[in-house]
């Protein structure tokens, strides 16, 4: 993108639980995906404090129904990590499903900030084949960022894990399958392309 518009980046279940690997499958994929999102957040807020009519920072956390999982409102795991925290005034949206659009008022977040003016959607986050994925799709079938808007997944801002030790699919696999899988939903892109488009809209 050459020309700066609206923008909104989504920051999906970066949470503490997402930390307990013993619970979401033996490995994990992308190991610069901390690297990465955090990237993310420091440019994009520099972006949003520059343009802040322009640009919509809005965070996802998981609250899960099931009691056991780390995810579960009560558990320490359902914390942001560390270097994802919302700051003071920071959009939040908590979910309960894959999608971050299911009872919740994202969509009309979006639609309010969009308009028909259309922009660009970005996703990062936890996990690239669950709630990551889910919302991209569904970004793209509602087609939030307006008429001739653009959703846009980061996939190297997401991880994956292997499933447990008998699956036939590593974490990477599982990863760049549910990426490629994203193509028509979506434009697949990287962190530094990313980050270079907000660096020549707003150069520190």
């Amino acid at each position: 993108m050459t020309s700066e518009g609206k923008t909104a980046l989504l920051m999906i279940d970066v949470q503490e639980g997402f930390l307990d690997r013993s619970y979401w499958g033996p490995s994990r994929s992308n190991p610069r995906f901390e690297v990465n999102a955090r990237a993310l957040l420091g440019a994009y807020r520099n972006l949003e404090s520059r343009s802040p009519s322009l640009h919509k920072l809005i965070h996802v956390n998981h609250a899960s129904h099931n009691p056991s999982s780390p995810l579960h409102p009560s558990a320490p795991g359902f914390a942001f990590q560390a270097f994802a925290r919302p700051n003071p005034g920071e959009i939040v949206i908590t979910k309960n499903v894959n999608s971050a659009f299911i009872g919740t008022n994202l969509e009309q977040v979006l639609r309010d900030h969009f308009g028909f003016e259309g922009g660009r959607l970005y996703l990062a986050g936890l996990t690239t084949d669950h709630c990551v994925s889910t919302t991209t799709r569904m970004a793209g079938n509602l087609k939030v960022t307006g008429k001739d808007g653009v959703v846009v997944f980061v996939e190297d801002a997401t991880a994956a894990w292997k499933k447990d030790e008998k699956s036939h699919f590593d974490a990477e696999t599982v990863h760049a399958v549910n990426a490629e899988s994203l193509q028509e939903f979506s434009t697949v892109t990287r962190t530094h392309e990313v980050l270079a488009d907000w660096e020549r809209w707003a150069p520190r």
